[in-house]
C-alpha cells in the first residue's frame, strides 16, 4: 500500500514537472532574454574559429543546440543582471508557482552539468552514477540511456532532482573509460585558473557551473582531430590488449604486488579494476580489468599500451596468455551522428516585427532600471546613480550591454538601442 502512494505521489510531481519545464522554456522566450541568446551561444562556443556569422548564416544541429540550450537554462548568466536564467524565472514568477514547484526550482538552480562515472547499470530502467570531481553519487532513472552506457563509461550529463528521484536533462554524452584521465587533467588545470581569477575560496560546483561547458569542447577537441596526440607526444587512440588468464589466483597475488597499480573498483568474484599511473619513470595513464579467465589492458596511445603489456607480461608471464591488441581512431568510438537542424529565432515567440521587439524591450528596460541587481551590488540603477561609485559602475554595465546589444544588431538578432537607456538614467 505503502509504495503504491509513493508511485501515485512521484507520478503526480512528474506531471507538474513537466507543465515546469514548459513554464521555463516560454519565459525564456521573453525578448530581453532572447535578445542575448546569440551573444550566449558565442560564448558557450568557446573556440577562436567561431565567427558571429555562424548563428546567422548557417544552421546549428539539433543536437548541437540542445546541449547549448540545456546550459542557456541553467548555468549563462545574463548579461545585463549577472542572473542565470532560471534564476531569473524564479524571482519573477515565483509568486505564481505552486509549492511542488518552486521546490522543483530551487533544486534545480542547484543542479551542474559535469562528468560522471557509471558504478551500475539496470538496463532499461536506471543508472548509478559518481561525479568525477565532486564525487556525489546518483541514481538515475532513465529508459533510454541506461540501454546504451555500460559500467565504468563516462557520460557528461546534468542530473535533475524531481521529486525523490534524479532524471537527465537534456543530451548525454557517452564517452570511453579512458577518457577519465584526459578530464580530470584539464579540469584540475582549469579549477587553477579559476581560482586564481576569482579566489581560492571558490568551489568545484562554481567552476562546475561558470566554466564546466569548456570540458565538453575540450573533450570534443581532442575526439574530432585525428592527429591529436597525448601530452607525452604520442598520437591519441584508444589502444586495448586482452589476454586469457590460466591462473587467476596467482595472477591476482602478482598484480597487487605492482606499486604502480592502484585498485579502483570494490573487490568482488566477478571483476577487479585497477588504474595505472606510472611505471617508474614512465608516465601510463591506463586501466587494467581481470576477471576469472581474460585480462583486459586499456590505454590511449599506442607507446602507453607497449609498456603496460611489458610490464604486466613480465609479472604474470606463466599465468597469462597475450590474445590480441586492438586499435581504435577517435572517430571509431564517437557518435558524431548529426540530426534535422534548428535555427536561433530572428524574433522571440509572440513578437511580430521590429516595433513590437522594441516596445518589449523598452517595458523591460523601464521596469530594470528600478530593479535590484547583484552586478550593483544589490543597489538599482537608479539607486547607483547616488554615489560616484556607483555611477562608475552602471556606466560600466551600460558599456558592456551597448557592445552586446551591437554584436546582436550585426548578427541580425534582436537587439535593443541602449542609447535610450542612458536617456532614462539621464547619463551622457
Amino acid at each position: 500500500m505503502t509504495e503504491t502512494v509513493v508511485d501515485i505521489t512521484q507520478y503526480k510531481i512528474d506531471q507538474v514537472e513537466k507543465e515546469l519545464r514548459k513554464k521555463l522554456a516560454d519565459y525564456s522566450e521573453r525578448p530581453e532574454i532572447q535578445s542575448q541568446i546569440g551573444e550566449a551561444f558565442y560564448i558557450w562556443k568557446n573556440t577562436p574559429e567561431f565567427s558571429s556569422e555562424d548563428i546567422s548564416e548557417k544552421d546549428i544541429d539539433a543536437l548541437t543546440f540542445e546541449k547549448f540550450y540545456d546550459w542557456f537554462l541553467y548555468d549563462f548568466k545574463l548579461l545585463d543582471s549577472e542572473q542565470r536564467v532560471i534564476e531569473k524565472f524564479y524571482i519573477d514568477e515565483g509568486k505564481e508557482l505552486s509549492d511542488t514547484e518552486k521546490k522543483l526550482i530551487i533544486d534545480w538552480i542547484k543542479s551542474i552539468h559535469s562528468f560522471f562515472e557509471v558504478e551500475e547499470v539496470f538496463s532499461g530502467e536506471k543508472c548509478v552514477i559518481k561525479d568525477i570531481f565532486t564525487r556525489e553519487v546518483f541514481e538515475v532513472f532513465d529508459k533510454a540511456s541506461s540501454k546504451q552506457i555500460k559500467r565504468r563509461d563516462i557520460i557528461a550529463a546534468r542530473p535533475l532532482k524531481i521529486g525523490n528521484q534524479h532524471y537527465f536533462s537534456g543530451i548525454v554524452s557517452l564517452y570511453p573509460a579512458t577518457f577519465k584521465d584526459l578530464i580530470t587533467e584539464f579540469f584540475d588545470k582549469e579549477l587553477k585558473e579559476y581560482k586564481e581569477l576569482y579566489g581560492n575560496q571558490r568551489t568545484k560546483r562554481e567552476y562546475l557551473k561558470d566554466w564546466g561547458f569548456r570540458i565538453g569542447y575540450y573533450i570534443e577537441d581532442v575526439a574530432n582531430h585525428p592527429h591529436f596526440v597525448t601530452p607525452e607526444g604520442d598520437e591519441f587512440v584508444l589502444a586495448t590488449a586482452s589476454y586469457s588468464v590460466d591462473q587467476y589466483e596467482q595472477c591476482i597475488k602478482n598484480i597487487e604486488k605492482i606499486k604502480s597499480l592502484k585498485e579502483i573498483s570494490d573487490k568482488t568474484e566477478e571483476i577487479r579494476i585497477f588504474s595505472w599511473e606510472k611505471i617508474g619513470r614512465n608516465k601510463i595513464t591506463s586501466t587494467l580489468e581481470i576477471e576469472k579467465t581474460k585480462l583486459r589492458i586499456e590505454c590511449y596511445s599506442v607507446e602507453m599500451l607497449a609498456k603496460a603489456k611489458s610490464k604486466i607480461e613480465k609479472e604474470c608471464k606463466r599465468h597469462i596468455k597475450h590474445l590480441e591488441d586492438t586499435i581504435k581512431e577517435q572517430d571509431k568510438f564517437i557518435d558524431k551522428s548529426k540530426s534535422e537542424t534548428k535555427k536561433l529565432k530572428k524574433y522571440p515567440l509572440g513578437v511580430k516585427n521590429k516595433n513590437e521587439l522594441d516596445s518589449e524591450l523598452d517595458s523591460h528596460y523601464d521596469k530594470w532600471v528600478n530593479t535590484p541587481l547583484e552586478i550593483l551590488e544589490g543597489k538599482s540603477p537608479k539607486d547607483s546613480l547616488k554615489t560616484k561609485e556607483g555611477r562608475v559602475k552602471l556606466n560600466s554595465v551600460i558599456d558592456e550591454l551597448e557592445v552586446i546589444y551591437e554584436h546582436a544588431k550585426n548578427r541580425g538578432e534582436p537587439y535593443y538601442d541602449v542609447s535610450k537607456l542612458r536617456k532614462k538614467l539621464k547619463l551622457t
